[in-house]
């Protein structure tokens, strides 16, 4: 969690110890009106309502895949809620008066920014890297250049061009298809729809519940990216996407083998190997994610079912959650799953 977003929680959690002495007061004595005022607001616009902020600001972006609109909003709002509410109870004895209904549009104003922030995260798609490269290729076009082309060409261009062709230089048509490459928030779906031999790519590095075309398709479907895909299975991201956009065009080989050697990318790869895939014969670990134990083990489906329900398999978790975090996430005790999960499969 990021500063403002753990300090919602942080926040919820301070209301909420002050709901509980509020309430402790008005149950042990006579207390003012306020006092129920400022027990009730702490409890709903302070544990709960900024509890919901914190949780939803990490939660739903990942959900989704995609990152917060507009990130830079978060500390203004986590500002505005705080000073609305406790304007609110510090106002509460004057009521009505034009403190508390400023500080009562606060509130209101810091609901407002939360549910416009996260509904254009859910909503908007995010603008691709493709689009702006597509835009570059239709700005170049309409000058008459090709992409990259530098205004202040060399005096010797012409001469160099036509050395490229004779050659066997790769034409300027081609340039657009090689420029095309993964990009880290790319979700993964979108890469293997584009690129359907990244597919070996991914097995390699632990992703072996993809080596099943079904399992692919439901993969198209969840919104999950490559850098988020990364984390979650310990693979290291540069090294993947360099393999990735080796296996997209043999022209990004020479690409990656240059900024291995320039930026230690190379030393990296070779300090850090793929992650292992579960293969059949093998046994279920609680390191193995979930969707590799059902593209190994098709008869484990029951056990999943049993502990986790029909919505297990439409999940986007499947695709990165392994066994032992499914279980804490579940309440299900690791060590009886994984044991009835290696039954199934025969052991």
């Amino acid at each position: 969690m990021d500063r403002y977003t753990k300090g919602f929680v942080v926040a919820a959690l301070v209301y909420f110890f002050l709901a509980a002495l509020l309430g402790i007061w008005m149950g042990g004595t006579d207390a003012a009106g306020w006092v129920r005022f400022g027990h009730v607001h702490f409890n709903l616009l302070g544990f709960m309502t900024m509890m919901i902020y914190g949780v939803g600001y990490f939660i739903l972006p990942r959900f989704n895949g995609r990152p917060l609109h507009w990130p830079s909003l978060v500390p203004i709002h986590f500002y505005i809620a705080n000073i609305g509410l406790i304007g609110m109870v510090a106002t509460a004895p004057e009521r009505p008066s034009t403190g508390f209904i400023l500080f009562s549009a606060l509130s209101v104003v810091s609901a407002g920014m939360f549910a416009v922030n996260l509904g254009a995260t859910m909503l908007i798609e995010p603008s691709s890297a493709e689009e702006t490269s597509s835009s570059s290729s239709v700005a170049s076009a309409t000058e008459g250049k090709p992409i990259g082309a530098s205004s202040s060409a060399p005096a010797g261009a012409s001469e160099d061009k036509s050395e490229d062709k004779t050659e066997g230089a790769v034409p300027s048509a081609t340039t657009p298809q090689a420029a095309q490459k993964v990009d880290p928030d790319m979700r993964v779906g979108e890469i293997l729809t584009r690129w359907p031999q990244t597919v070996d790519v991914f097995v390699g590095h632990g992703f072996a519940s993809l080596a099943s075309p079904e399992h692919r398709e439901q993969v198209k479907q969840i919104p999950i990216t490559l850098r988020m895909a990364c984390q979650r299975h310990n693979v290291d991201l540069d090294y993947m996407m360099s393999e990735l956009n080796e296996a997209i065009s043999p022209s990004f080989a020479a690409k990656a083998t240059s900024a291995a050697t320039e930026g230690g990318l190379a030393g990296k790869a070779k300090a850090k190997s793929p992650k292992g895939k579960l293969a059949k014969g093998e046994t279920i670990g609680a390191d193995h994610i979930l969707g590799e134990i059902l593209g190994a083990y098709p008869e484990t489906e029951k056990v999943f079912r049993k502990y986790y329900g029909d919505g297990c398999f439409s999940c986007p978790g499947q695709a990165t959650e392994s066994v032992k975090q499914s279980a804490m996430m579940h309440n299900v005790s690791e060590k009886q799953l994984l044991t009835e999960l290696n039954h199934a499969a025969g052991f």
